[in-house]
């Protein structure tokens, strides 16, 4: 028993102890009080029995608050007031303004001559606000204020270059504990960090600075300039200057906005530098008339108000200097209103290359040139001022087009160009080439795609030839493999004829069409170049008797494969299509059919048929549900398709030609060639025996030449090298006929 009363009252004293900390000592303070300056020592804790005193005259008095205006001697009624007591240090700045004078009340003798010289510039800064430390108070939670009352008519300007001021929000705190306060006309403009980017603060009438310091830190003397300026509009002004690096900078609205009140922030820009608007958070009220909803009204120098909504996007990559004006609107309803005025926005302001192109698209050519950037990149493009993903160019149109941090790759360009002839004395007989020729290539991009819209007179037929080599038919799902990938396809109807590659054996195609689409998707980093290089020429002719026709050149090293129109899609009902197959003489080919989709017809069924060329042989021509085999063609030859008038199903069709060499016409050639070399090799034979021949029955031979000069007949005067490089050297002379004369004579002599 006697323990626990033991215990009992050791808690029980623990615990008195503790509840009345500052009863178990005192403190004592000497504080001096400025002229203008009051001093409030004000309890922060309602249910405390610390009280602070002060003496009158004789007797002692102590209170829970007390109000300083000359020097005093207080005395604290617990050993640690600091955790009990805060402290407002208030100083009242009456600023006047006139023709005679101009001085801070309290201070007129001290700074009557500096004001008067500064009187000659009215913007000029009047005073210095600088924070003064009571060593007393340093561990106290301490609270300096000040009270600026500029004349009606003038603005005051509270300078906070050597500060800098950051916005924060109402709850938040600042790392070095020092909060600045601003309050204007009773309406708390906003709560500040230092080391921000706000420079300056304009305020109208009555201005309430104030800086909370936390106990136990020491005061940061930064000076606040003050001087007065032209009455403003706007409950506040805040001119921020945003720093050479890539920044973000929050900012927010007074708290209990006034209604018809406005705030402006003035944003300086660096140079190269471009500002993004982003609204985080926002509450809008009732407004009496609900056209005057709030807004953001954005001006630019020079340049028109850009008013934006708050449920809208705000500018983006905007450069130069800018304001921001927000403005309630005049309220209804009860007062306060249920909701305020509240804006949480951002700035960000990043560095950026700018590229520009301005020019006309030539309205001639007819050309339409759209400009897209690829996702997940940070290109911005605008067309004249405006931010779009996607910007479309047309001809006779004068364009300002802007990029931002655009590499060539992270756009990707698509230009569309009709060719239109309507009446054929227009229309040339010979092939145009299918071109995009452009001189102004300062549009930013990668050229992937071109499509030409060609249009020829009514019931004309379309031509389309490739002047650098075949085509070759490439299926959907099958590579192109090369720097071009062709689409054509009919513009009323939208349908597919079929895609193609270049270095193929497909000559020629022609489509009973007067309006067709080509498409060009690129696929080399060489565009520009690329483009200018005709690759498909084009001409218009009269109607031909198919739909479509093909005129192939199978080759050697490759199957050529084909497939009917709008693969794997099946052909348009009572369509027909028709393929010239050339073939080399001495080959023949193997069509194989790879796959073949047969439809239900009413009346006449399809027909696919192969008939010679040469010989006007029908090979092949199929009949209902027949299966068909593989074919073997000696020669040129067609094959057509038709599909019937309405089909239930898809009729489409695959095909692979192969060639082969023929084997009779190979054996005729060789044995053409061994008979040439035959004959080739006796004739040498012969001739060679012959000459061997003349050579061993030739005698020697011997001139007689009576005088000293050589003599050649029938070649006098040519020269010893001519003579010795003649061609027609006697191998064999007959004696009889040079020296019969001689021989004449000595017969005679004898006699």
């Amino acid at each position: 028993m006697r323990v626990w009363r033991i215990t009992c009252f050791s808690l029980f004293f623990g615990w008195f102890l503790s509840s009345v900390p500052e009863l178990t000592g005192s403190a004592e303070l000497n504080i001096a009080v400025e002229v203008d300056t009051t001093i409030l020592i004000n309890s922060a804790h309602t249910n405390t029995h610390c009280r602070v005193c002060i003496r009158q005259d004789t007797q002692q008095l102590c209170q829970s608050s007390v109000l300083l205006r000359t020097d005093t001697l207080l005395d604290f009624n617990c050993s640690q007031p600091e955790n009990v007591f805060t402290v407002q240090i208030i100083r009242d700045n009456v600023l006047y303004l006139d023709k005679k004078r101009k001085y801070l009340s309290g201070h007129e003798k001290r700074q009557k001559k500096r004001l008067e010289e500064e009187n000659k510039q009215e913007d000029k800064v009047m005073y210095n606000i600088e924070p003064k430390e009571h060593d007393a108070f340093q561990k106290f939670n301490r609270t300096f204020i000040w009270n600026l009352k500029p004349p009606d008519t003038k603005t005051l300007h509270l300078n906070f270059s050597s500060t800098g001021l950051q916005q924060i929000q109402p709850t938040d705190s600042c790392p070095d504990k020092h909060v600045y306060m601003l309050a204007v006309q009773n309406v708390s403009v906003g709560r500040f960090c230092s080391n921000g980017t706000i420079r300056q603060v304009d305020v109208c009438n009555i201005g309430i600075l104030s800086l909370e310091v936390s106990g136990g830190r020491a005061l940061d003397k930064k000076v606040i300039g003050v001087s007065m300026g032209p009455l403003i509009n706007s409950l506040a002004n805040f001119h921020v200057v945003l720093p050479e690096r890539s920044s973000t900078q929050d900012f927010f609205t007074p708290i209990a906005f006034p209604e018809d009140a406005e705030t402006t922030w003035c944003f300086t820009i660096p140079h190269t530098y471009y500002t993004d608007v982003h609204i985080l958070s926002y509450t809008v009220p009732t407004c009496l008339q609900p056209e005057n909803i709030p807004t953001m009204k954005y001006t630019w120098q020079g340049e028109e108000p850009l008013v934006k909504l708050m449920n809208v996007s705000q500018p983006l990559v905007e450069p130069g200097n800018f304001n921001l004006s927000i403005k309630n609107c005049k309220l209804s309803g009860p007062q306060p209103p249920s909701q305020d005025l509240t804006v949480h926005f951002q700035i960000s302001a990043i560095r950026r290359s700018k590229g520009q192109c301005e020019g006309d698209l030539p309205e001639k050519q007819v050309l339409q040139i759209r400009v897209k950037k690829k996702e997940k990149t940070t290109c911005v493009l605008k067309l004249d001022s405006v931010m779009m993903d996607t910007i479309t160019i047309a001809s006779g149109n004068h364009f300002v087009l802007n990029s931002f941090d655009c590499h060539k790759d992270d756009i990707e360009l698509t230009v569309n160009q009709t060719i239109e002839c309507k009446e054929w004395r227009d229309c040339a007989s010979t092939p145009f080439p299918l071109t995009f020729s452009y001189d102004q290539q300062c549009i930013p991009g990668v050229l992937k795609k071109i499509i030409w819209l060609l249009q020829g007179p009514q019931n004309s037929a379309v031509e389309l030839q490739t002047p650098a080599g075949d085509l070759r038919y490439c299926p959907p799902k099958d590579k192109c493999n090369s720097i071009l990938l062709l689409n054509v396809s009919h513009v009323t109807s939208g349908i597919t004829l079929g895609q193609f590659c270049p270095k193929g054996t497909i000559q020629k195609i022609q489509i009973r069409e007067s309006m067709i689409a080509i498409s060009a998707s690129v696929m080399s980093s060489n565009y520009w170049n690329l483009a200018t290089k005709p690759f498909l020429t084009y001409s218009f002719t009269q109607d031909i008797s198919e739909h479509y026709i093909f005129t192939v050149a199978p080759k050697m090293d490759n199957p050529t494969v084909l497939a009917t129109p709008a693969w794997p899609s099946g052909m348009k009902s009572s369509s027909t299509v028709s393929w010239i197959v050339n073939l080399e003489p001495q080959f023949k080919s193997n069509v194989k059919f790879r796959n073949v989709s047969q439809p239900k017809c009413k009346e006449v069924h399809t027909n696919i048929a192969v008939q010679t060329i040469r010989s006007q042989k029908t090979l092949y021509s199929t009949k209902k549900d027949e299966k068909i085999n593989d074919l073997l063609v000696p020669e040129s030859f067609y094959l057509n398709m038709t599909n019937c008038k309405s089909p239930t199903g898809a009729f489409r069709a695959m095909m692979e030609i192969t060639l082969q060499n023929s084997s009779n016409v190979l054996l005729g050639i060789i044995l053409s060639i061994v008979g040439v070399v035959l004959v080739i090799i006796t004739a040498v034979g012969i001739c060679i025996f012959l000459r061997k021949k003349k050579r061993n029955k030739a005698p020697p031979v011997s001139v007689y030449n009576p005088s000293e000069h050589t003599f050649l007949p029938g070649l006098h005067g040519m020269s010893k090298a001519q003579d010795e490089e003649d061609p027609h050297t006697y191998i064999y002379i007959d004696e009889s006929l040079i020296y019969s004369h001689l021989l004449k004579d000595d017969n005679e002599k004898e006699e």
